[in-house]
């Protein structure tokens, strides 16, 4: 038997947690849970002495936004409304963006799908 893939989208970590977790405690062996945002990860972190503090800090973004990043996407960064205080939400990214991926053979997919579904997920069919 073949084997299929499912992608299920999560609102919070807790629910992704919980069923990746439930997912591996009914035998499932390929369950992995990642949360994708609208800025690019720590690979690329520089950093910056403050001269007025002495404190080593990064740039604007990773002040204000929380995030470590180069020079390419920096620019960008600084420009969305967080970074000025002139939004009122942290993140722009609302909803479900947390991902559980399933990899499972074709005879439990369904299981795995309602399981998912049940703590939450979206999975498209």
């Amino acid at each position: 038997m073949g084997e299929k893939t499912i992608l299920a989208y999560f609102h919070g970590p807790d629910e992704a947690q919980k069923a990746k977790e439930q997912l591996v405690n009914q035998g499932y062996e390929t369950v992995q849970v990642d949360n994708f945002s609208h800025f690019p990860g720590p690979e690329s972190a520089e950093r910056y002495f403050n001269p007025l503090t002495g404190d080593e800090r990064r740039s604007l973004t990773s002040l204000i936004e929380g995030v470590e990043t180069g020079d390419d996407s920096r620019v960008m960064m600084a420009a969305m409304p967080t970074a000025s205080g002139m939004a009122d939400n942290a993140s722009f990214i609302s909803g479900r963006n947390y991902l559980v991926t399933v990899v499972c053979d074709e005879s439990k997919y369904d299981e795995a799908k309602q399981l998912l579904s049940a703590h939450g997920g979206y999975t498209e069919a």
